[in-house]
């Protein structure tokens, strides 16, 4: 078997980008978007916290390479709420929307004033094998084509990035599994009332799937407004017990 040498994430992410200047003087007669569009390059100039997905040792073991790309939406407080997968494997989706989920940005200013914007972010995942180990190396991807490309074709649904978690209890490990490490990533559906309605596992260690998911079910979250009413969601949780290497 092939050992796992070391995971690499390399910050690319480009740092500086300048911002289209906006003529105050027409601001009135311009009704404010609910949300605008903007290219990957300006949106990773506003990144002030931009963490990187960490390899997952099930995806170098079994050899899952490749791009995620997501088509995302942030707030205009600065946060990442939605991001839809439209490229990338499923174990490698997971890992990067954990990586999202801990990112944060400048609010992007139109005449002024921070908006929701709307665009989209990727990162690279490669594997170089040398002797008998392998070595996992993440890349963020600093510009995608544009206009945004859609997952319709693979019927993927939007992930809710920041949903908050109300009560829930924390999960009952055998005594067998104490010291041990091992991951486990889960697509979860949480209903209006809050209540979660189905688990799907992703990937991670078969020995601690089953007392995360059994806790899992029992969690209750503050239900996804849209329009002001509260309306189901799909989010991602990743459990890691023990040291991450």
């Amino acid at each position: 078997m092939l050992g796992i040498r070391s995971r690499i994430a390399v910050l690319v992410c480009g740092s500086a980008f300048v911002l289209p200047h906006f003529n105050n003087a027409n601001a009135q007669e311009l009704p404010r978007p609910m949300r605008v569009r903007i290219s990957t390059g300006v949106m990773l100039g506003l990144m002030e916290k931009k963490p990187m997905p960490v390899y997952p040792d099930e995806a170098m073991l079994k050899g899952i390479r490749g791009d995620v790309v997501f088509k995302v939406q942030g707030d205009d407080t600065g946060k990442i709420v939605l991001a839809t997968p439209i490229e990338g494997a499923p174990l490698l989706v997971a890992a990067s929307v954990e990586a999202l989920r801990d990112s944060h940005f400048r609010p992007y200013l139109l005449n002024g004033t921070a908006v929701a914007v709307e665009t989209q972010l990727g990162f690279q995942f490669s594997l170089e094998k040398e002797g008998g180990a392998v070595n996992g190396k993440v890349d963020c991807m600093t510009s995608l084509p544009t206009p945004l490309r859609t997952a319709v074709d693979r019927d993927e649904v939007p992930i809710v990035v920041n949903l908050h978690k109300i009560s829930g209890p924390e999960p009952k490990l055998p005594t067998d599994l104490a010291g041990k490490t091992g991951p486990v990533y889960l697509l979860i559906t949480v209903g209006a009332d809050g209540k979660v309605q189905d688990v799907k596992v992703v990937g991670g260690d078969e020995a601690f799937v089953g007392p995360v998911v059994e806790a899992v079910k029992q969690d209750v979250y503050e239900p996804r407004m849209v329009d002001g009413k509260p309306t189901a969601a799909t989010i991602e949780a990743s459990y890691h017990f023990g040291p991450r290497r």
